[in-house]
């Protein structure tokens, strides 16, 4: 039997590559998501152990905070070899060449030498006040050298010593670069001790790091400050201190690695679905050589044993193979990782027993798994049935009716819980709810698949059949011959296009929605104000010309008595032109009714006032005759209290200055950008304040994109397994119809027509794919936009972006085109005689 075996491998070892190229895939995605999470969780466990490499026991604050009194108390325990502490804090400060202050993070350096954890990279550790140690990754960007200083800007509460007074402006002199010491030197930079107890009078550390004494048990002098500490202080050892953190700070790399494996998964899947119906074709054109077996004294528990090791040494090989490209994925990610903005630190692949063995079990079982079914499959047939002719099976059946009645109960249970789910209550409930929905839905799909692809095959066959003639019309004919096998080859392809589509539809809902909200609660997307001060001339018109800006206007302010009558009270008026207003407003609801007569108020200061909507209110001011306007109260917080028109405060205030500038990003611009080019007008400016949508908008835009890109280009390996799968399905189809091509070679169809038959039939099936995954990722998308912010946003509108739709569907049709060439390449090199005489 294993010369069998051997001898079957060897024969049909062309036929499994396409399925070893979908399992070495599956496997090489998840390969790299374990490597890469295993090695950046180790890479982080290695930088937060570096804080803690030369102490014995870590404390941290419990029910008192850990002052220098503290800490004197904790080095007074018998048995602590020394003890120093830790402290962080955040200053302003003001970089060599900046014309701007910034906070900067800083670390106080311990004390004690002897606790010291930081790594000189050039110069030495910082030893006086005004000294400063700086991340190599800071002196690079900040372009800072020794000898630079740094200008730190401290509080009047700050920079007081117990023996002389410090100036509020310090500057700070750059003697070293540290490197790789902790995590948090990546981050912060490095002074003295004594400079942070300098400018804080209120000091407390972090943490305390105690190492005990010379031939003092760590673990029994742990008890002992346990005991001392009486709770005013958790302690911990070494090891005890860098796991929690550890835990704490890879929470996101966890998050990384969850979303990495599952799209592994998904591939996985897709792989499985590719492998199952290449072992259903390759054991179909291998009747008659299993039912030989049979007749010669094989049992079936040989043949399906047979079947099974051949599965298990193609998952074996193919495995090793996917292992050995996710190495190399790995290597390239956490390269990439490192230099990017993640916080992730440095550090190389780490291999790891999990890493591989994960892996190569899930591809293994994995192709064992799939070929199951089929395997038991041909064990049914008798011997002497097998020797005959197989015929097509009959299109009704009771199997079938089966499967059309649990696709049906399937689909329609998970449309209803996605009906559901957003009125589940919670966001997590109806994220359960919803995913549950979906996937009961979609496993109605694929149950349904037989009967479904065939139906969408003629349809779409119809204009082929039109357009291409003869040889449109036979590839019809083929695609629909064999109903499971279609599905089968459409299913994976099926699985990639609907979690693409879904993905798209879901974030231009999601992103069309947010875009709603933001312009009804946040209608400006750039607003500098100045409160009651006017604004500088010069700063008005710099706004005004910040590149990126569709339109801007001007916003006058003055106080002004109101009220239904008589004098009225105090309050403060803003005034605009209605007409601009209206093309700088994203949402105009904030600012309906307003113009000449009419004045826009909000809830409250209506209230004040003693008006309601549709009220009259007599404005006053300083000096000038008063005006009677219409009042119209709107609710959003985040239009001005009372609103005019400009014509309206110019009459009762004349001489009301220019308080403000409103203003609206192009389509298309950067808002980071334009924000930020106003920030730098304002400058330090405390009596100017920025606001305005345009950063959170910029910010939702860009991480929804990037999560798509992410999500596309990792559903993008689905799909090619996939197309592999097409390609795989064509390439045994031809062999296994080499005779009836060639009868129809004989017949007269050309080689080109045979090579446009094939490739009609691929695309009819990678159409029929592309047409339900789109239609049911429209769908998903919109049912999961629903569920995510449902609960915060109210409606959710639909929003199908139709050029990334066609753009998917173009591509998975090409790319199922491109699969049909290498087979029909096979196809038209067998000789029309040749192929008629194959036995």
């Amino acid at each position: 039997m294993r010369r069998m075996i051997l001898a079957a491998l060897r024969g049909h070892a062309g036929r499994y590559v396409a399925g070893g190229l979908a399992i070495m895939l599956g496997v090489a995605f998840v390969a790299t998501a374990l490597m890469v999470t295993n090695s950046a969780s180790a890479a982080m466990q290695e930088s937060v152990a570096a804080q803690y490499s030369r102490a014995d026991l870590v404390l941290t604050g419990q029910d008192e905070p850990l002052t220098p009194a503290f800490l004197g108390k904790v080095s007074d325990i018998d048995g602590v070899g020394s003890a120093a502490g830790v402290v962080l804090g955040t200053l302003r400060a003001t970089y060599p060449g900046a014309a701007h202050q910034s906070n900067v993070q800083m670390t106080g350096l311990p004390a004690d030498p002897a606790l010291r954890w930081q790594q000189v990279s050039e110069g030495r550790l910082p030893e006086r006040v005004n000294e400063v140690a700086v991340p190599e990754s800071l002196a690079a960007d900040k372009h800072l050298r020794l000898g630079s200083v740094l200008t730190l800007h401290l509080t009047q509460d700050q920079g007081r010593d117990q023996n002389r007074d410090q100036p509020r402006d310090q500057p700070l002199r750059v003697v070293g670069t540290v490197t790789g010491g902790s995590f948090v030197d990546g981050m912060s930079v490095v002074v003295t001790d004594q400079a942070m107890r300098t400018w804080y009078t209120d000091l407390t550390y972090s943490e305390l790091l105690v190492k005990a004494a010379s031939g003092v048990d760590p673990t029994e002098l742990r008890g002992r400050v346990a005991t001392d500490v009486a709770g005013a202080a958790k302690v911990y050892t070494r090891d005890e201190r860098v796991k929690e953190a550890v835990t704490s700070l890879t929470g996101g790399v966890d998050v990384y690695g969850a979303f990495l494996l599952g799209f592994a998964a998904i591939a996985v899947f897709v792989a499985t679905l590719v492998v199952a119906n290449t072992f259903t074709i390759l054991l179909a054109q291998r009747t008659r050589e299993l039912a030989l077996l049979r007749c010669i004294g094989a049992v079936r528990g040989q043949v399906f044993g047979s079947v099974i090791v051949e599965s298990l040494l193609l998952g074996l090989v193919a495995s090793l193979a996917g292992i050995g490209v996710g190495v190399g994925l790995a290597t390239i990610a956490m390269e990439l990782l490192s230099r990017s903005s993640l916080g992730l630190p440095p550090g190389g692949l780490r291999l790891t027993p999990t890493g591989v063995a994960v892996p190569l079990a899930v591809g293994v079982l994995t192709t064992v798994v799939a070929a199951l079914v089929p395997a038991r499959r041909a064990t049914r047939v008798s011997p002497l049935a097998a020797l005959r002719p197989d015929l097509a099976p009959a299109p009704r059946s009771r199997a079938g009716v089966l499967r059309a009645v649990l696709a049906a109960v399937c689909f329609l249970g998970g449309v209803a819980a996605l009906v559901a789910a957003p009125r589940a209550g919670d966001l997590m409930p109806a994220l359960l709810v919803g995913v549950g929905g979906g996937l009961l839905s979609f496993l109605g799909i694929l149950f349904g698949a037989p009967i479904l692809v065939p139906a969408l095959v003629r349809l779409l066959g119809g204009i082929s059949g039109r357009l291409g003639g003869v040889p449109g019309r036979l590839a019809v004919g083929n695609a629909v011959r064999n109903p499971r096998r279609t599905a089968a080859t459409s299913a994976a392809l099926l699985v990639g296009v609907t979690l693409i589509s879904m993905m798209t539809v879901g974030a231009a809902s999601v992103q069309g929605t947010l875009h709603q909200t933001l312009d009804t609660q946040y209608p400006l997307d750039l607003a500098v104000d100045g409160g009651s001060t006017a604004l500088p001339d010069g700063l008005v018109s710099d706004v005004e010309k910040i590149d990126g800006l569709e339109g801007s206007l001007t916003v006058t302010s003055a106080g002004v008595r109101a009220g239904s009558s008589g004098e009225g009270s105090e309050t403060y008026a803003s005034a605009v032109d209605p007409a601009a207003v209206r093309k700088v407003f994203r949402d105009p609801a904030g600012i309906d009714g307003l113009a000449p007569g009419t004045a826009i108020l909000g809830p409250s200061t209506a209230g004040q006032l003693g008006v309601q909507d549709g009220g009259s209110l007599r404005l006053r001011g300083a000096d000038g005759p008063g005006i009677d306007v219409h009042v119209r109260v709107v609710s959003n917080p985040n239009t001005p209290q009372l609103l005019l028109a400009s014509a309206d405060l110019a009459r009762i205030a004349p001489k009301a200055p220019v308080t403000g500038v409103w203003a609206k990003v192009a389509e298309g611009a950067d808002g980071t950008r334009v924000a930020v080019a106003a920030q730098e007008l304002v400058g330090d400016n405390d009596q100017v304040s920025l606001q305005g949508a345009a950063v959170e908008r910029e910010l939702y835009d860009r991480v929804l994109d990037i999560l798509l890109l992410i999500a596309t280009a990792l559903l993008a390996v689905a799909v090619l397994i996939a197309l592999v799968g097409v390609g795989n399905t064509l390439s045994l189809s031809v062999i296994e119809r080499t005779r009836e091509q060639a009868l129809l070679r004989a017949l007269g169809l050309t080689r080109g027509q045979l090579r446009a038959m094939l490739a009609s039939e691929a695309v009819l099936i990678a159409a029929a794919a592309v047409v339900a995954g789109a239609a049911l990722g429209i769908g998903y998308g919109w049912a999961g936009a629903q569920i995510l912010l449902g609960t915060v946003a109210g409606d959710v509108s639909l929003a199908i972006p139709w050029d990334r739709l066609v753009l998917v569907a173009v591509i998975a049709v090409a790319a199922g085109l491109a699969a049909s060439v290498l087979p029909a390449r096979r196809a038209v090199k067998v000789a029309p005689a040749a192929a008629l005489g194959d036995q």
